[in-house]
């Protein structure tokens, strides 16, 4: 007689990462989104000091996240407005202002002010990123999948992780709140998304769609290998698809390239699966 598989059943977790309640992760919003030309004016110092791109963030934004800057590490400028007030007649007709208002009126000047520090001019705990996962080794997963995992460059530390999907590379950043399950994301879209992959009805996919199908594949992976993020991750797939209308079309079109990527992904890392896959898919 055939063993039972203890697989859970795939098309009800679909169901329940599109229409059960989730909670959208904080880890989105823990750092301040710098403007186009802030980040292009840290990332030209840190060329310039020879340092890699990473999250940057104000030296108190580091010792609340209880990591330190580094002894002797040198501060990134940025500019910053700064509001000051109008103390000339001169000034208050150059900018319009008569009556009552006059005396007390401010104006917005930009500064240069030294008080960011990146991820890599700073020490901390130990990175959570290799966590082992029981059942499923990442290293052979991306072998065997033939996708790279490369260094976190990026200044947002908002950002989980990215991929480059026609290259098969990946990086996650190393601050990422749930390192196992932005992994499962950016390998789905190494492999779903690439310019060789088969698209939907043959068409290019919407972004919301794009990340919908890999946080799908992220959620069933996370629940087969019972790990956390089940609820961050249904609040981030119903967040992209918006209504229940396109959860339904999600539904019909998307569900199989989810299950086969989720398949892959788990037999590349020498998942307990078995020589058929994984059942209920």
């Amino acid at each position: 007689m055939k063993e039972k598989s203890n697989k859970p059943d795939w098309n009800a977790l679909f169901e329940q990462a599109l229409t059960q309640p989730g909670v959208m992760s904080k880890a989105y919003s823990v750092f301040h989104e710098y403007s186009l030309g802030n980040a292009f004016l840290a990332a030209c110092q840190l060329f310039d000091r020879k340092l890699p791109l990473s999250p940057i963030a104000t030296f108190n934004k580091w010792k609340e996240l209880g990591r330190m800057v580094k002894k002797g590490e040198k501060a990134i400028q940025l500019v910053m407005p700064v509001q000051v007030k109008i103390k000339s007649k001169e000034e208050e007709d150059e900018a319009g202002i008569t009556g009552q208002d006059q005396g007390a009126a401010t104006k917005t000047i930009f500064i240069l002010k030294n008080n960011w520090f990146a991820l890599c001019q700073t020490d901390g705990a130990e990175y959570a990123q290799d966590v082992a996962i029981p059942k499923w080794d990442k290293a052979r997963a991306l072998a065997s999948l033939g996708i790279t995992e490369q260094d976190f460059k990026s200044m947002s530390g908002n950002a989980q992780g990215y991929a480059i999907p026609n290259e098969k590379k990946l990086a996650i950043n190393p601050l990422a709140a749930l390192p196992w399950k932005t992994t499962f994301h950016e390998m789905a879209h190494c492999l779903l998304h690439s310019a060789e992959a088969q698209m939907a009805d043959g068409e290019m996919l919407q972004r919301c769609i794009k990340e919908a199908e890999a946080e799908s594949v992220a959620y069933l992976c996370c629940a087969t290998l019972e790990l956390p993020g089940l609820e961050q991750s249904r609040a981030y797939i119903q967040h992209w698809l918006g209504s229940e209308e396109q959860s339904d079309e999600f539904k019909k079109k998307s569900a199989a390239r989810v299950f086969a990527a989720a398949n892959k992904i788990l037999k590349a890392g020498e998942c307990a699966v078995d020589g058929e896959g994984v059942k209920n898919v």
